[in-house]
Order: C-alpha cells, then sequence, then structure tokens
C-alpha cells in the first residue's frame, strides 16, 4: 500500500509525501477511512505480532522454552523489539493519525497491565520474566502512542539491560537447581548464590523504577508524558501507573521465592547448590552497570531544572532529530508530583511483596483460596490459548483432516493418481483381447482395415 500510494518505499520520500496524503481516505465498506491512517493501523497490525501485544502475545511465553542466552538476547535487545523500533522510526506517518496513535497507545496500555497481572502468580522463573516482557513493550508502545517515540526508545535502551540480566541470573538459578524452574521448589539460595542474588536484585530494582536505577529514568519519563498527553493520555497513565504496582510486586515476589526463606527443593538438589563460574557471573556484573547506571544519559527535566544544566538529557537530544521531542507545558512540581507517585506505587508493590512471601507467607495461599476462579483465571493466562485452540487451531487441523487431506488429497489428487494407471491398464486388458494368438482373428482385422481404407478413398476420389 506504502508503494502503490509513494510509488517508492524509500523513507524520505515517503515522510515528504505523507503530509499531503493526510486529506485522502479511501472507501472500506462504506466507511470512510483516512489513507495515513489505514497505512499506519497496518503497519502497527505487524509491529503487534512482532513485539507481542495484546492478542498476538501469545507466542512469546512458549518461546522461553529455548536456551537462556538465547532469550537474553532476542528477547530483551533485539527481536521482541523490532516492532517498537519500526513505529517509532515511521513516527512522521504515526503523527500524521491521531485514531493510529490512540490505538497504539491503548494496546500498549492494555497489554502492559494484561501481562503484569498474568506474571503475578506464575511460578515458571523464565514465564514470569517473559510476560514482564510483554509487559515492558507494551510500555514502549504506550510511549509511541502519545507522541514520545523518543521515550519508547529509551526504555527499549534501558530494558534491554536489565531484561538480559534477569534472563542470565534466572539461567545462573537453573544451573545451580539441576534445570528446576519452579519457584516454589526454591527458597534461601541469596547464601549459597551471592553474586547472583545481588545482580538479580539489581536488576528487580531497575525494572521496578526504583531511582537511581536505568529503570525509573526511562518508565518516568513515559508515565510523565502519558499524563500531560491529550486524548487517552490520562486512561494510559493510569493502566500504566497500575502496571508499575504489579511489576514491582511481581518482580520482588520473584526475589523472595527465589532467594529469601528455607530452601523448597530435594536434598539432593540443595547438595549441588552452587555459585555459577565466572564465565556465567562476569557478563551478570557487567549488564548489572548497565542496569543501575543506562539511565543517567536522560535525565529528567526537573532534575535539569536543579542542576541548572541545560539538555542535561543527552539521549534526548541524541535522538531529536529522528524521533522528535513532545512539547509539554507543565510545572516541575507537576512533574515531582508524578514522579514522586510512580516511586511510590512501586515501593508499595514490593512492601507487598514483602508481606507476602517473607513476613506473612500464609497470605498468598489463603487469597488463592479465597478468589480461586480469579487465581486460575491468572494461572491459565486467561485462558486466551485455550482460546485460540478452540477458534484457530483445532477449525484448521479439521479443516486440513477432512478438506485438504480427505478431500483435496485423498479423493482428487489420489484419484487422478490411482486413476491415470488404472484407466491404462483397463485399455490395455482390452487392447490383449484383440492379441490372442488366432490367425482368423487377426485375418478379419486386417480385411476390416482393408475395407476401411478403399471405402475412405473411394469417397475422397468421388468428391
Amino acid at each position: 500500500m506504502v508503494f502503490l500510494t509513494f510509488g517508492t518505499l524509500a523513507y524520505l520520500p515517503v515522510f515528504e509525501g505523507a503530509g499531503s496524503m493526510a486529506a485522502q481516505s479511501i472507501n472500506i465498506l462504506g466507511m470512510d477511512i483516512s489513507l495515513i491512517t489505514l497505512i499506519a493501523l497496518l503497519f502497527f497490525c505487524g509491529a503487534v505480532g512482532k513485539s507481542a501485544q495484546i492478542p498476538l502475545h501469545v507466542w512469546l511465553p512458549d518461546a522461553m522454552e529455548g536456551p537462556t542466552p538465547v532469550s537474553a538476547l532476542i528477547h530483551a535487545a533485539t527481536m521482541v523489539t523490532a516492532g517498537v523500533f519500526m513505529v517509532a522510526r515511521l513516527n512522521p506517518i504515526f503523527s500524521l493519525s491521531p485514531v493510529a496513535m490512540g490505538v497504539v497507545a491503548v494496546v500498549g496500555a492494555v497489554t502492559a497491565l494484561f501481562a503484569a497481572t498474568i506474571a503475578l502468580v506464575q511460578n515458571d522463573i523464565k514465564r514470569v520474566i517473559a510476560y514482564s516482557t510483554i509487559s515492558q513493550l507494551g510500555y514502549m508502545f504506550i510511549a509511541c502512542g502519545v507522541g514520545a517515540y523518543g521515550a519508547g526508545i529509551f526504555h527499549l535502551y534501558t530494558h534491554a539491560f536489565f531484561k538480559a540480566l534477569l534472563f542470565l541470573c534466572a539461567g545462573s538459578v537453573m544451573h545451580a537447581m539441576g534445570g528446576e524452574v519452579n519457584m516454589q521448589k526454591m527458597g534461601g539460595l541469596k547464601k549459597y548464590m551471592p553474586v547472583t542474588y545481588a545482580t538479580m536484585l539489581l536488576a528487580s530494582l531497575s525494572i521496578s523504577g526504583i531511582p537511581p536505577f536505568a529503570g525509573f529514568f526511562s518508565k518516568d519519563e513515559i508515565l510523565w508524558v502519558a499524563y500531560n498527553g491529550g486524548g487517552v493520555g490520562k486512561i494510559v497513565w493510569a493502566l500504566g501507573a497500575l502496571a508499575a504496582l504489579l511489576t514491582a510486586f511481581y518482580s520482588f515476589r520473584l526475589i523472595y521465592l527465589t532467594f529469601h526463606g528455607e530452601f523448597r527443593g530435594t536434598e539432593e538438589q540443595k547438595h549441588h547448590l552452587h555459585e555459577s563460574p565466572g564465565t556465567m557471573t562476569i557478563p551478570l556484573i557487567i549488564l548489572a552497570i548497565g542496569a543501575v547506571a543506562a539511565g543517567w544519559i536522560g535525565i529528567p527535566p526537573i532534575i535539569s531544572s536543579i542542576t541548572g544544566v541545560e539538555h542535561a538529557s543527552w539521549f534526548a537530544e541524541f535522538m531529536k532529530p529522528v524521533l522528535g521531542h513532545p512539547d509539554i507545558e507543565a510545572s516541575h512540581s507537576t512533574e515531582a508530583m508524578v514522579m514522586t507517585f510512580s516511586v511510590a506505587i512501586a515501593v508499595v508493590g514490593i512492601a507487598v511483596a514483602w508481606l507476602f512471601y517473607i513476613k506473612r507467607r500464609e497470605i498468598p495461599v489463603s487469597l488463592a483460596r479465597r478468589y480461586g476462579l480469579i487465581y486460575k483465571l491468572l494461572y491459565n493466562k486467561y485462558y486466551v490459548d485455550e482460546i485460540y485452540n478452540l477458534i484457530v487451531v483445532r477449525p484448521t487441523m479439521l479443516f486440513s483432516r477432512y478438506v485438504l487431506v480427505g478431500l483435496t488429497d485423498g479423493v482428487i489428487i489420489e484419484g487422478i493418481v490411482n486413476g491415470v494407471p488404472a484407466l491404462i491398464n483397463r485399455l490395455g486388458a482390452k487392447v490383449r483381447k484383440i492379441q490372442n494368438g488366432l490367425l482368423q482373428t487377426y485375418g478379419t482385422m486386417m480385411a476390416l482395415g482393408l475395407f476401411l481404407i478403399l471405402a475412405i478413398a473411394f469417397i475422397v476420389i468421388i468428391k
């Protein structure tokens, strides 16, 4: 569609021509839809699948079954973030369509909260981190949807450090536990794995948005811009703030279940507990430095005003020529209020996790029993996989079995493959009856042939 509209796929000509196309519309099912809006929404559909947003998110948790270093690379810094990068890079197109930007922001906010609620009750350590990835990708789309493309890429950048660190720390824990991934069978590992514990704690503080860690700067900027955004800004801010509370809770639920309390595994597992070798812990330390310090290249405006340093957010200035920067007219007191609130809810999430899994461990069990239906709904991931299986997988399998295989392959193709030889065999059987070795038959056939030739010749001569 881009090629048909602009005659090229090159960025610059498309961006230059997009403005003149903003007023053009296309009629679909009797409705006039802006051509730019349609193009932007179709691009976003691809980004939804690539970056695991609702409703095309189900593949990412299953992909976590792969090796942990692979998960740390492609699911923290490269592959899944490609959809976010595409939307940010195409910002001249998306910025011309408020409808498309609203859709991007709402889908991102709903996904951030949706995935966070699922992560609350998962016991697989890698699956918790997988759903946190989906949630954090939602934050990046919130930023793009409210026009803060630079903030979305900034969170992509900081997320790469703390999420890769979380995955590698999970791999270190699995290495010590002999491949065990169930956090309910862990506990008390901090005395056996001090480096893994310390680095995973730093990563959890970062993803929770606690200052001065990297995640604080990028997540706070997203929530700040969303709060001041028009349209759906306040709605996505509220959803994002609630997701931030849940993020802090499930991140420290993971910490407390894995590293605190008494060991709940087998005696054989306990006997083999040990810190990972240097080849595994040195990368953890390097990533931990990034999880702590990577955010300092994106200083918030309020801190810039306090320090008196103009353009202290080096990252925003660096990205501004390509991604732009939203002009926010708000006081520093409002920014301080939003920042304080976002940090406060993160602290509340950590405190509630401490209460549930350190101080009063009977509370989660009691809540799971009291609200069994909600717990089952979250534990089974809202049954989205089952719904897909019912409305997509099973009909596709039935269609394949009875139409593609049963009719097309079993009847048509097999009929052609087997029918042609059968027809030839039947014709051959008829012809073989003529070749019976009797001279009378051969003489009769020769006489008939000669008669036919003479008859044809006679007819030709007469004409």
